[in-house]
């Protein structure tokens, strides 16, 4: 199984940029506007669907929102993949910068390179509007 982290520093104090991530619908609207065009919870929130500027579309399911560890975790179905589960963690840095920590595990490994560039892009664009640049 292909481990992949990857992180982010950003101008912004860890309670902002976790309220966003942690308000699993909004995705398109408060973390990676651009990136994802739209977000639709379903199941009481236990599940979204993140539609992505490239006409990519993804069924995730919420295993975790945990505002006490500031980590949201989920699992995601694609033809491309037979396993993801990923979780994002906001870390406080300072009182005006913080961490974000993208991981996920992937199969098969050839899937690998593909996340890591959605995981990569994901966080600039986080990074660049929560930064308002």
């Amino acid at each position: 199984m292909a481990s992949l982290r990857k992180s982010v520093i950003v101008a912004r104090p860890a309670s902002e940029v976790w309220d966003a991530v942690s308000d699993a619908g909004q995705l398109h609207t408060r973390v990676a506007p651009g990136l994802v065009t739209d977000t639709k919870l379903g199941n009481g929130g236990e599940t979204r669907i993140v539609s992505f500027a490239n006409g990519m579309s993804l069924t995730e399911h919420i295993i975790a929102n945990d505002s006490v560890a500031q980590r949201l975790a989920w699992t995601a179905k694609s033809d491309q993949w037979t396993h993801h589960n990923a979780s994002l963690q906001v870390f406080s840095l300072s009182e005006t910068t913080s961490e974000t920590v993208w991981t996920a595990d992937v199969l098969p490994h050839s899937a690998a390179d593909m996340i890591a560039q959605i995981m990569e892009m994901g966080l600039g664009a986080m990074r660049a509007h929560m930064e308002g640049s």
